[in-house]
């Protein structure tokens, strides 16, 4: 007994000890890769911020951006997988589809993340800090020669790690983890997301803390702590009157950020159709590169992720401006992801929810609102247009929460959220980031040696499935347990059921590689009878 404690102890303890490990590493990298693309950023938007661009500026402006497509093409030719936002990446490793080279992998998604950003694409740094966490995850787990649940977790846990690193928004990278990364909840992927995060916030913001001594990193923006769009200082409603009256207006910009985000996800979508049929990766990647160039050339404000762009437009800004910058950074952004561009979308989504906002903010002006409440307005807007694209409502929640350190806009943007959802659900919208991972899938697995298989074995004690209810288990991708046999009582499996020593299950998977799947669920169960294949029709 007391060797099957200590066993016990061992094997609950290892998620959390890994998952902190994971963290560490995760906080630490990237917070450098933060800086760099800072840097990065800063450099690009001093280049197109110059008050006249003069021939030779010109010149060497479309010169940086073809050699930066030339090398992030290359880049692409040789680890295909970094392509994109990094998100699709790290969500078809943790849910098993995929399994790639880790590190290498993560390097080329920093390179080719850099590249976007030194050309001024309208593309972010947290796609590529989610997958890059995700990454280390999976590094970590098979450095220590883990079973493949656990570094599914550590998968899961290190692309937490990455985006509330990113925002400095532990809350946000918890819910990620379940709205996104696995769209389900288990007690596994909450101690997988909260072991990584913690560590991962606290070593990235001693990192920033002491970075930001340097003169120089604080001119860029490298700082510890604070909220992303601190500058939106939400206000308190002072009366029933204002609360009710900015919930009519949540209501309004949930509705239509819902017809908007859906529209954008249609319009990344359409861009990716287009692109896709295009297989060589210069040829596909030039058009958004040298398109990036000229009119960050001609507009300014529409390079880079877009953060700075909410905060440098005020409430004198032309509605013709708005409508003009909101246009063309729609485009080029749908334009940029669906050529493969490696770059986020979760800060250009922001940017397009902040001037959807700040447009509603101008109406809302002029029906009456105080000034005081428009920054909320904007915030709303940023929210719903998030959770209308990715059909995520509490991480859209929790980062209105975040990105501003102020609960006083929790009502209405939770209304405006739920309306935005909902628009998006009737539309029937594909989630953003679920159709990506479902093209990313799609691009990397051979189906020809694809199989369906039925195994059945035997639940052990040191099977990573004893003691959990089958719902709490990370079953391999495209498998189920369809029987149970206990002591020679058959029983109907479902998600609620828990699984003992002893228990025999025979599990079935659909299209998957037949020795690959047996050497993996040799972790799950003690196979007893020998797999059989069928064709995967």
């Amino acid at each position: 007994m007391k060797n099957f404690n200590k066993h016990n102890i061992v094997r609950e303890l290892k998620p959390f000890l890994f998952g902190c490990l994971t963290g560490v590493f995760c906080g630490g990298a990237i917070a450098l890769f933060l800086v760099c693309a800072k840097i990065v950023s800063a450099f690009s938007a001093g280049v197109y911020g110059t008050a006249e661009h003069t021939l030779l500026n010109v010149i060497c402006i479309v010169t940086l951006a073809l050699l930066c497509c030339l090398t992030a093409a290359t880049v692409q030719m040789l680890y295909p997988m970094s392509k994109g936002s990094g998100i699709p990446l790290s969500q078809c490793c943790a849910r098993g589809m995929l399994r790639v080279k880790p590190l290498r992998n993560a390097a080329a998604l920093i390179v080719g993340s850099l590249l976007s950003f030194l050309c001024g694409m309208p593309l972010g740094s947290e796609g590529p800090s989610i997958g890059v966490g995700g990454l280390i995850g999976d590094f970590v787990g098979k450095s220590a020669k883990q079973p493949s649940e656990l570094r599914r977790y550590l998968i899961t846990g290190g692309a937490s790690a990455g985006l509330a690193v990113a925002f400095n928004a532990p809350l946000t990278g918890v819910a990620f983890a379940l709205e996104e990364t696995h769209r389900r909840f288990s007690p596994g992927i909450l101690l997988a997301a909260f072991s990584a995060v913690v560590p991962a916030v606290l070593t990235s913001q001693l990192l920033f803390w002491g970075l930001s001594h340097s003169p120089f990193l604080a001119a860029v923006g490298v700082h510890a702590g604070g909220a992303v769009l601190h500058f939106l200082t939400q206000a308190q409603y002072s009366d029933m009157h204002a609360l009710v009256c900015a919930c009519t207006a949540a209501a309004a910009v949930g509705i239509t950020c819902g017809l908007l985000g859906a529209a954008f996800n249609q319009a990344v979508f359409a861009f990716g159709k287009l692109f896709g049929k295009i297989k060589n990766s210069l040829l596909r990647l030039l058009p958004v590169f040298v398109s990036a160039a000229v009119i960050g050339i001609l507009l300014a404000h529409s390079t880079g992720s877009g953060e700075d762009v909410i905060g440098s437009v005020t409430e004198n800004t032309a509605v013709w401006l708005l409508f003009t910058l909101f246009a063309v950074r729609f485009i080029m952004t749908a334009a940029a992801s669906g050529s493969g561009a490696t770059g986020g979308l979760f800060l250009p989504m922001i940017a397009l929810g902040g001037l959807t906002g700040m447009l509603a903010a101008k109406v809302c002006a002029l029906c009456g609102m105080d000034a005081k409440y428009l920054p909320n307005i904007v915030m709303i807007s940023i929210s719903a247009f998030y959770a209308s694209s990715t059909r995520a409502p509490i991480s859209a929640i929790a980062l209105s929460i975040e990105l501003t350190a102020s609960f006083a806009n929790l009502l209405p943007c939770a209304i405006a959220v739920a309306l935005a959802t909902a628009a998006s659900g009737v539309l029937r919208t594909q989630p953003l980031y679920e159709r990506m991972m479902e093209n990313l899938r799609k691009t990397a697995f051979d189906s020809d040696g694809a199989k369906n298989i039925t195994v059945r074995g035997a639940v052990t004690n040191s099977s990573i499935a004893v003691n959990k209810r089958i719902r709490d288990v990370l079953w391999l991708y495209n498998s189920m347990v369809v029987s149970l046999d206990r002591g020679g009582t058959q029983i109907v499996p479902d998600g609620e059921t828990a699984l003992l020593t002893g228990d025999i299950l025979t599990v079935t998977a659909e299209k998957v590689d037949p020795a690959e799947f047996c050497d993996q669920i040799k972790d799950y169960i003690l196979p007893i009878d020998m797999p059989a294949e069928h064709d995967a029709r």
